[in-house]
């Protein structure tokens, strides 16, 4: 993996607060051979004054001083305060830029250590980080592969460093907070049902026939009085009605009304997935078409069978980053119904991407 360059600078006013490397995980480590080289050194130190040895004695003074060299150049990570910074958004399988702020609060330089990050939904990356200045701030630009539709909380950050002679290791970790919406990766447009046809009972008029309209919208009274087809101005004459204001489409999902309510909703979680991707596939097509889309969502303000509300727009696409395991749909498409009120249209989508107008 390419090691981004890094950036000296503080971090950016008004970004998140940096994180201090205390609460996760800390130690130190040490290697077998330090281990063993360290405390050779007070043996060492003995048998001279044994055997009255000068070579053994000088010996365990270089032991030992390679032993005070190790424990005075251990970076001091406990030190270091980091915080990401990350895009709000974004789709599965996109590369985000984390940009990463490690400030060194210590009175003394941190020596060039290794920064890791996981365990979020993105793909693992580790870079070198240089020296950090007393004081200072060091960023570094770490482009992660978003694996999965999530919402991402922000990533564990482990920080590890050794001595300068390799002999003693030392790490820490915390989880630093970065809200990311991984959004659904989209899919092929599924095929939808044919919509209702729309119309209400308010009449604006009456017009001439034309092919295509159907029998039931003939005005038979008033085509009589205008006579056959034969004489002028003659002919049949349709009702014309008011047209209904275009409502916003909402998209209900869950587990069928016929599914087993014991059966395990993590069965088919593949079929799931492809479902939440045709969804997030309308919610773009439509909206770019310059038509409402919504989907409902649980509204975390309001408690009961009906505390849910339409979502449109990138909130939309954050309600199906945030889907859980399917739930049974109960009364969800009466509630959407309610909610997308006269002239919306109510699609429900049960796995796998089964598309029906709702009643």
């Amino acid at each position: 993996m390419s090691t981004p360059s890094p950036a000296p600078g503080a971090p950016a006013p008004g970004g998140p607060a940096a994180v201090a490397l205390t609460g996760v995980e800390a130690g130190r480590a040490l290697r077998w051979r330090a281990v063993l080289g360290s405390s050779s050194g007070p043996v060492l130190l003995l048998l001279s004054f044994g055997v009255g040895n000068r070579w053994l004695g000088l010996l365990a003074a270089l032991v030992l001083a390679a032993t005070a060299v190790a424990v005075c150049t251990l970076p001091r990570v406990a030190s270091l305060a980091v915080s990401v910074r990350v895009p709000a958004r974004t789709r599965a399988g996109e590369h985000v830029e984390h940009v990463v702020d490690v400030v060194n609060h210590g009175s003394r330089p941190c020596p060039p250590t290794v920064v890791h990050l996981a365990g979020d939904g993105f793909a693992d990356v580790h870079a070198t980080l240089p020296a950090v200045p007393a004081g200072q701030a060091v960023r570094l630009v770490l482009p992660r592969r978003a694996l999965r539709r999530c919402v991402s909380t922000g990533p564990l950050v482990r920080v590890e460093g050794a001595d300068a002679l390799g002999l003693l290791t030392t790490h820490r970790a915390a989880l630093v907070p970065a809200l990311v919406h991984v959004h659904p990766a989209p899919a092929a447009a599924p095929a939808l049902p044919p919509p209702p046809v729309a119309g209400t009972d308010d009449v604006a008029g009456v017009r001439p026939w034309r092919r295509g309209d159907r029998l039931s919208a003939v005005h038979w009274r008033a085509s009589a009085r205008r006579g056959g087809a034969g004489q002028p101005g003659g002919g049949l004459v349709v009702v014309e009605r008011e047209a209904e204001p275009a409502g916003p489409l909402v998209l209900v999902l869950g587990a069928g009304a016929g599914a087993d309510p014991g059966a395990d909703p993590q069965a088919d979680p593949e079929a799931w997935e492809q479902l939440l991707a045709a969804a997030a596939t309308l919610v773009l097509r439509e909206g770019a078409a310059g038509r409402r889309v919504g989907v409902l969502a649980d509204d975390p303000l309001r408690e009961g069978a009906g505390a849910a509300r339409v979502v449109e727009g990138a909130a939309a696409l954050d309600a199906l980053a945030a889907a859980g395991d399917p739930r049974p749909l109960g009364q969800r498409a009466a509630v959407a119904r309610r909610l997308a009120g006269r002239g919306g249209r109510v699609l429900v989508g049960t796995p796998p991407s089964a598309w029906r107008e709702a009643p």
